[in-house]
């Protein structure tokens, strides 16, 4: 199965960022592909492809892990892209907590997966993807809309569970199931 480790939304927070997407929707000189409302996700870690023994190794890294985590809040803000706003591929909402537990969380994580054989995440950035870029005729007004965007502010995220998800690549874009829950 393709899976993925990610922190879940309330379906408000899935809302206003829907918001968000509507207001890039009018830009007509970009070809955006938005992800579906029930998509929207923070994502931990991507696995790839794994198998049901890799699945359960992953679980039990999980579960030891999230032993020192209590509940945390997060503060969903600010729009911004991969890699800047003059090339943008990836349009995102930013996503940050008091103390970086989300990073510490990712960080903590990646390394013990990296010993069962996944590589090693590159500087993690807690963020949304809203949706994914595929063409611009003329970057002037998504740039003008991504700068009077990026202040936006979504709401809080109350963050006391992780899950594993599972990815079915469709013609219609990826469906995805939770596999497992873990509870901070």
């Amino acid at each position: 199965m393709r899976a993925f480790l990610a922190i879940e939304l309330d379906d408000y927070l899935k809302n206003n960022i829907n918001d968000t997407q509507d207001i890039l929707r009018k830009n007509k000189n970009a070809k955006i592909k938005y992800v579906e409302n029930e998509n929207l996700h923070l994502t931990l870690k991507f696995f790839g492809d794994i198998n049901e023994r890799k699945q359960k190794k992953i679980s039990k890294i999980i579960n030891n892990t999230i032993e020192n985590y209590e509940p945390y809040t997060l503060k969903l803000a600010k729009v911004g892209t991969f890699p800047n706003n003059n090339h943008p591929r990836v349009i995102w909402v930013g996503a940050r907590d008091k103390n970086k537990k989300t990073i510490k969380l990712s960080k903590e994580l990646d390394e013990s997966f990296n010993k069962i054989g996944f590589k090693k995440e590159h500087d993690y950035v807690p963020h949304i993807t809203i949706g994914r870029v595929k063409k611009v005729s003329d970057n002037t007004e998504l740039t003008k809309t991504l700068q009077k965007l990026k202040n936006n502010y979504y709401g809080k995220l109350e963050v006391n569970k992780i899950c594993l998800k599972s990815s079915q690549l469709t013609p219609n874009g990826p469906i995805y199931n939770t596999e497992e829950e873990y509870t901070l």
